[in-house]
This record gives structure tokens, sequence and C-alpha cells, in this order.
């Protein structure tokens, strides 16, 4: 992720970077956003911009607010960053600065630091209930049917196993440079997340981003985090904690206080092995990957997709159902139909359960009120979110091929477009 301070001086034209044909279609980019300029914008008030200690000019910063805002309302970029909540809410707040992350946003990173990322999928741990008795309907009939049940136990049981796998890779990674090797076994940082929560939670019938699903997806995050925590407490028991463990300056974390007191009292007396240990991640290939679970905390973007598919004969145009469609019976809430508080509300859940940050694209149509759009970002931001990106279906960004629609992109049909914008082309 390309990420530019809201301060720089050449912030202006940073955020028209990507509107070029052409310019840096490698990489995502986000501004930077600290307290001070949510301040300025809250209050309409200048903003200066400065290098190297000196003021370059002072700016009016809803000016700028509004050239982001129209930015990504058009071309899906830039995202936002906000920078100081990341580095006030970070376990090692007390010896390392962020200022990056990595290319999709779920992992705030130090120089010379790497993501070692993994995710559990919820639709796994579905299980069907067969010959269900509902409740009597209005005529006193019990109605005979399947239903589906969340495996809780489970996932608690997985976490300890998947905990000590992700920390031993820490060990066995050949790192490209030293500076990487020892930024990694210095903190032992990793990102355990989610995919399928949207096949999961509509599977046990909730809508997506309704009270019930949130409180589904609550529950299943603070499972992770707890186990985790808990899990890396005891490793450190047994082979010790990361070399820069402080314990007190550790313990008095802000994200750290969240955590169960018993697990707070763990790591207090015996260290913990790993600073970090969530993280919610796009999950767009592994998912794919997994029969096309929903990717992330996403909701699913259409029940069946065209894929271009690299076969022994060439490659082949195929259609590829949603999970939930193929595997579960089930036709789950398109994102076209998530309103911009249900997408708000999913990301602030998450988040209040991640110690790193939350990899979600917040979808809207042209026809969403301007006032609405850039609610979004203010939402998300007094909320506790770390960042946001949304993509507008009818801006200029080209849309993701559905198995219904035929391609739109410039660069021929066998392109396909993601719902951040990125293209694939064969």
């Amino acid at each position: 992720m390309a990420i530019l301070r809201c301060d720089h001086p050449d912030i202006e034209e940073f955020v028209r970077a990507k509107q070029k044909p052409g310019a840096l279609e490698g990489f995502n980019i986000s501004v930077g956003i600290t307290a001070r300029f949510m301040e300025a914008v809250h209050s309409d008030d200048l903003f200066p911009l400065s290098f190297g200690g000196a003021i370059d000019r002072e700016i009016r910063a809803m000016d700028l607010w509004q050239k982001m805002m129209r930015a990504t309302w058009d071309w899906a970029e830039p995202g936002v960053f906000f920078v100081d909540t990341v580095n006030r809410m970070n376990n090692l707040y007390y010896c390392e600065t962020i200022a990056a992350t990595n290319p999709c946003g779920e992992q705030p990173l130090p120089p010379f630091g790497a993501c070692l990322l993994g995710s559990f999928n919820l639709a796994a741990y579905l299980k069907k209930i067969t010959g269900w008795r509902s409740e009597a309907g209005v005529a006193g009939i019990h109605e005979v049917k399947d239903r589906w049940e969340f495996d809780y136990e489970q996932l608690r049981a997985d976490v300890p196993v998947v905990v000590r796998g992700m920390d031993n890779v820490v060990d066995r990674t050949l790192y490209p440079i030293p500076d990487q090797q020892r930024e990694a076994k210095a903190k032992r940082r990793m990102g355990l997340g989610v995919m399928g929560l949207a096949n999961a939670g509509e599977a046990l019938g909730h809508s997506y981003g309704c009270k019930e699903f949130l409180e589904f997806e609550a529950g299943v995050l603070e499972i992770i985090r707890d186990e985790c925590y808990r899990a890396s407490a005891k490793l450190a028991a047994e082979k010790g904690p990361f070399p820069l463990f402080d314990a007190e300056r550790y313990c008095d974390g802000k994200f750290i206080r969240t955590l169960p007191d018993e697990v707070q009292d763990l790591i207090r007396k015996g260290g913990i092995r790993n600073s970090h240990l969530t993280s919610i991640a796009p999950t767009g290939t592994i998912s794919m990957c997994a029969d096309n679970v929903s990717g992330g905390i996403e909701p699913i973007f259409s029940h069946a997709t065209k894929r271009s598919v690299n076969t022994p004969t060439g490659k082949v145009e195929m259609i590829v159902e949603d999970y939930g469609v193929a595997f579960l019976g089930v036709k789950g809430k398109l994102s076209a139909d998530v309103t911009p508080k249900e997408h708000v509300d999913v990301i602030l859940t998450a988040q209040r359960y991640v110690d790193s940050a939350v990899s979600k694209t917040c979808n809207v149509t042209g026809s969403t009120p301007w006032d609405e759009f850039v609610g979004i970002y203010a939402a998300v931001h007094a909320g506790g979110g770390k960042g946001c990106t949304t993509y507008n279906r009818d801006g200029k960004r080209a849309p993701l091929l559905t198995a219904s629609a035929p391609p739109t992109s410039d660069d021929g049909p066998s392109c396909a477009v993601d719902a951040e914008g990125r293209r694939d082309c064969a």
C-alpha cells in the first residue's frame, strides 16, 4: 500500500495520482489521516502542510477532505488510513511507530515488517441438523426441515493449534534480507482472521448486517481473539515471550486491556509469544480455493461469477457459484443491497476484536446521497476504525464481471475487474 500523510505538501497531487490511465496501477493507495486533520475538517479550519519540519503552506482542511471523497467516489481510491488511531491502539506503542500497511490495509506494519496471515473458514464450522422440528405455526403444525448450527467449540479448539503452527512459520521462513528477519523474530507478529462470515451468518438465518448477524460476528471474533491471546501466552511459558516484550508497558496497551482479566493475568505473569495475533484480510484467492466461500467479512458480490480458468487445454471461461448457493442452499444478500450503515457496522464490530486492522470495502451505488457516502468515513473514524475504502459501482472504475454481465473493460473480454477496481487480464 502506498500511503502519504495528509500533511505532506504533495498530498493534493497524490489524491489525483491514479486518475491518469496507466498510472500506479500495480498497487493501492491511501491517505494517512491524522487526528489533527479530522479536527480541522470538523471545525472547518486551515491545516498546515509541512515537510522536514518546515511548513510549506496552509490549506482549508475541508477542501482536501472533499477532494479525497470525490476521488474515491469516482475512482475508488485513495482509501483512508487513520494513522493516529492505529498508533494509539498498537500493542507495541512503546517501541515502534506505524506509518503504512500491507497491500490491502489489514496489517499496519513498521519498517521491514511483513504479514503472516491466516484465516479460519467459518463456513467449515457449520453443522447440518436434519429433521429439525420448527415451532408450531398458526395452524399448530410443526414443520420438519434441516437447519444449520455453528460449532463454536470446534473453533475454540482449533485456535491454539493454528497459533502454534503460525508461530513456527516465523522461525522457518527464509527471509530475503536480514532486516526483515530481525523485525519478524523480535516481535513474532501474526494476523489470524476469518473468511466465509457472510456465508456462515446467512446460513444461520441472519441477513448480512442485521443485529443478529452482528451478534454472530462479534461472538466468533471474540472467541478467536481470546483463544489466540490465551494460546500465545501459553506458548510464551513454553518457548519464551517475543524479545521486545515489556510486561508493564505491553499490558498497559489499550487493546490488551480489552482482553478477559484471566488472559491479561496470564500475559502479565509469563509474557506472550506474539506481539499481535489478529487481522481481517480480504482472502480473495484463498476464498476461491475454498470453493468460492465469501471473502473475509465481505457480503457476496454476486450469486455466480465469470472466471477465466487455466486448464490443460488452455483458458476456459467458467461460471463459479457462490459457496452459499452451491453448498448451503442459501442465496445471500448481495453487496448491492447492503446499506452504508450495515457496511460500517460490520467493520466496527470486527475492529473491536482485532489488534491489527480490518480490510473491507463499502460498496455503494451512484444513487447514494453524498452526505451518506461521506458519512461512511466519518462514522468509521468516530467508531475507532483504522481505515476505510469504498467502491461506487457507478463510478469511473470498471465493475466486477458477474455471470450475467458482459465484459466492460477496454482491455478485452478476458479481463476481470474485482470490487476494488483491480484488473486481472489473461
